[in-house]
């Protein structure tokens, strides 16, 4: 492991003993080429930031201290400007990770990233590894050219763990094995997400018409498998305790607290700055000259009722959120299965 990866981790956390946030989620854009069924955020109408303002919303970012800036969508690739944004995020010594549907990849674009070398790992929305599933999920046929993209510019991209990010529904839960064993295969890292079943939030689409208890019970013993699985040194990166989570959500039992905007924050687009990804917006960071986490917490304190209510009524269980809150809860565990992850990889 190199020496700034090192101070990264020591970072992390010394953050995540103190309750400091450790990660911001950032929609660089809501315009997106999929509308996938378990997704609204293409629907949501918050313009994209100028390069200036993302570089004004970033310096707040880093005056918070938060030292991993999550970059996603809609689409990332769709932003002309995205290698910008992401040399502004290395610039400010911010380590990032970066999610996309594949769709806009190209040898060039990806090229543009190569130099980076702040980026834990890159991912691919993909799913399912069936076509027809695929494109019932995700509204598209091309899987194969997808996959194949994605494995081919390992080649000539940036150096950092290239992983699959899977949601977990009723149609894929039966891939999940197969899914583990393609990934071992081409040496990917995996992250699964539960479907968002929660009530509202911005980012659920229509979901959940038709999950009964039966389909929750199959999606909560696929996460069972999961953990079993990340127990055994399957490349699973997130928490072993997350899975014990995505399970409780699944079947509607407990979950404790989330740790919205002391563990994890979300950043808007436009430049709002919200606890997590789906509550409104708190404050935005283009009006603000300085953010501090004595500015955040106070502002915080105003909405702890809020966010202990959502909790409870399990709006959603993210890697964003829940993942990073079983973290903090179990930091041996994390270091352990962190380590081996990057040792093999």
């Amino acid at each position: 492991m190199g020496s700034a990866i090192l101070l990264a981790e020591v970072k992390v956390i010394s953050r995540l003993l103190t309750r400091k946030p450790i990660f911001i989620g950032f929609n660089v854009t809501n315009r997106c080429n999929m509308r996938c069924a378990f997704c609204s955020v293409p629907n949501l109408p918050n313009p994209d930031m100028t390069l200036p303002q993302v570089e004004h919303a970033l310096d707040r970012v880093a005056e918070m201290g938060i030292p991993v800036v999550g970059v996603t969508g809609g689409e990332p690739f769709l932003r002309r400007d995205l290698a910008d944004i992401m040399k502004a995020i290395e610039a400010r010594g911010l380590k990032t990770t970066l999610v996309t549907n594949g769709e806009a990849l190209t040898q060039a674009r990806i090229e543009e990233l190569s130099g980076l070398r702040n980026i834990v790992h890159f991912a691919l929305s993909v799913d399912s590894l069936d076509r027809n599933t695929y494109e019932s999920l995700r509204g598209r046929k091309n899987l194969p050219e997808t996959l194949t993209r994605f494995l081919n510019i390992r080649r000539f991209g940036p150096r950092t763990v290239y992983k699959l990010n899977v949601v977990v529904t009723p149609h894929n839960v039966d891939e999940i094995e197969a899914i583990v064993e393609f990934a071992v295969a081409a040496g990917l890292a995996l992250s699964f997400i539960p479907l968002n079943v929660g009530p509202g939030g911005f980012h659920r689409g229509q979901n959940d018409h038709g999950i009964d208890a039966a389909a929750r019970q199959r999606m909560a013993d696929g996460f069972d498998t999961l953990r079993q699985l990340k127990l055994q040194g399957a490349p699973l990166w997130d928490h072993r305790d997350f899975y014990l989570m995505a399970r409780r959500y699944l079947l509607g039992e407990p979950m404790g607290p989330c740790g919205a905007g002391e563990l994890f924050l979300d950043l808007r687009s436009d430049g709002g700055l919200a606890f997590c990804n789906e509550m409104e917006h708190v404050v935005s960071l283009l009006e603000v000259e300085h953010f501090t986490l004595k500015d955040l917490a106070n502002i915080r304190k105003g909405w702890a009722r809020r966010i202990d209510t959502c909790s409870k009524n399990q709006a959603c269980c993210y890697t964003c959120s829940y993942n990073i809150t079983a973290t903090a809860q179990n930091l041996p565990a994390y270091l352990f299965d962190y380590l081996q992850l990057r040792w093999r990889g």
